[in-house]
């Protein structure tokens, strides 16, 4: 019997099929084997889940993404995490075009042994060209043995498989084991800030300053821990008012605040007294103590303060202590909005309670000895490490400033250096020499 010819017109439609699931699946192949550059650091991969990333960069910082995925690729190998919530973060930082964002686990994950938390946060380091002022500041917290301080890894971040840039990864700011260690039903973590509260719930103290619930140890209790808190250290306002330093050493961790004012200083941190000012107590029974430090991508001199608040930030002997050029929280909510606007000095919204204990003699005679115990001999590894931290992510620094067009790297580093030998020597010259320098310096 003779087989009949079938045409090849007739089956065009097994060809396309065929083809159309050939592309499908090398398309699908890609997307699940991305082949990342790597430049030496680690690789964080977050694949979104109905939303885009235009989408929550034009959005609220606070909104809330579910259910995402999240790759971590390091030496080789691959770990996933599925249930990623996604969100912004920060306030000023939030503006800019390279945005950082919070991460958060459905269960608690170690990264980079840093330990274990559900949430962490990519700092984008937008306005800081040399994207090394904050592991500077957290290895000088170290330096000052600050009970609760941050450390972090620098990371290459792709988002739907897309390059965003260098950043660092490091904890929240919240209560946890890996973090702000509390226990006490009672515990609480506060943040001052007199400059975004009014987008909060916030709590105002006798002399006039803004304060955040940032977290507790449990929620139920939020408003009487609150409450106690806000008594506490409205007493402590009014014993540094008075004065009355064995009240103030009552009430609260004096080598904390100390610690905290060194940190502050030393970086000219403009953040410092005014906005991420965290304090922390642990129940009735506790004190009130200063930290962990927060905010630093314009400290270290960084250029784009230049003359703000009415010093010269560049200055190796510029400080933030001043009390003179400060107003008052009232003087400042008594101004009409183009008064505000034109004398835009973020000086005016500064907590005065760091500038008054810096009054007291004896807390004077504490800040130089917790200089002495902790700072002297030990500022020149700070830039050392900068140094090595430089060289370590010199290729993903250059490819993110390919990226975000942001200038000359190494000419920031260079001066970042310079300024830190300078600095340490005027801190030699103010805090190690005794009392008389430090009340000459006020």
């Amino acid at each position: 019997m003779k087989k009949k010819k079938i045409a090849v017109g007739e089956w065009w439609w097994v060809f396309v099929l065929v083809g159309f699931l050939a592309v499908f699946a090398v398309i699908i192949f890609i997307v699940n084997n991305t082949e990342f550059e790597d430049r030496g650091l680690p690789i964080i991969n977050i694949e979104l889940n109905g939303v885009s990333l235009e989408e929550i960069n034009g959005g609220d910082k606070d909104i809330k993404y579910s259910s995402n995925r999240l790759a971590i690729r390091e030496g080789g190998i691959t770990r996933e995490y599925d249930d990623i919530v996604v969100k912004g973060r920060g306030n000023g930082t939030w503006t800019q075009e390279k945005k950082p964002y919070q991460i958060k686990f459905n269960e608690k994950v170690d990264l980079f042994g840093l330990g274990k938390a559900k949430k962490w946060v990519l700092l984008a380091n937008a306005m800081d060209a040399t994207n090394l002022r904050t592991a500077a500041a957290f290895r000088l917290e170290e330096m000052l043995d600050m009970k609760y301080r941050f450390s972090g890894e620098f990371v290459e971040l792709y988002i739907n498989n897309r390059y965003e840039g260098l950043y660092y990864l490091t904890h929240a700011v919240e209560v946890g084991k890996n973090v702000v260690d509390l226990k006490d039903s009672m515990g609480i973590l506060v943040e001052l800030d007199n400059l975004y509260y009014e987008w909060e719930r916030y709590y105002k103290t006798g002399n006039g300053d803004y304060l955040l619930v940032k977290d507790v140890v449990d929620e139920m209790n939020e408003e009487e821990a609150m409450r106690r808190f806000l008594k506490a250290y409205d007493e402590f306002e009014r014993a540094v008012a008075e004065k009355n330093y064995e009240r103030v050493k009552e009430l609260v961790d004096i080598e904390s605040f100390a610690q905290y004012y060194l940190l502050s200083e030393f970086l000219v941190n403009p953040d410092a007294y005014w906005t991420s000012f965290y304090m922390y107590k642990d129940g009735d029974s506790d004190k009130i103590h200063a930290g962990p430090g927060w905010d630093f991508d314009l400290a270290f001199a960084n250029r784009r303060w230049i003359n703000w608040m009415g010093q010269n930030f560049y200055s190796p002997e510029a400080t933030m202590i001043r009390k003179g050029e400060l107003l008052t929280m009232e003087e400042y909510e008594q101004m009409d909005f183009e008064d505000k606007m034109d004398c835009y000095n973020w000086s005016m919204q500064l907590s005065r309670i760091v500038f008054d204990m810096m009054e007291l003699p004896e807390f004077q005679e504490d800040v130089a000895d917790v200089y002495k115990k902790r700072m002297r001999g030990n500022i020149k590894e700070l830039g050392i490490n900068i140094l090595e931290w430089a060289r370590s992510i010199e290729r993903p620094m250059w490819e993110d400033y390919k990226k975000w067009n942001r200038g000359d790297y190494g000419s920031e580093i260079e001066e970042m250096v310079k300024w830190i030998r300078r600095r340490s020597e005027y801190f030699e010259q103010e805090y190690g020499q005794g009392e008389s320098s430090l009340v000459n310096f006020l």
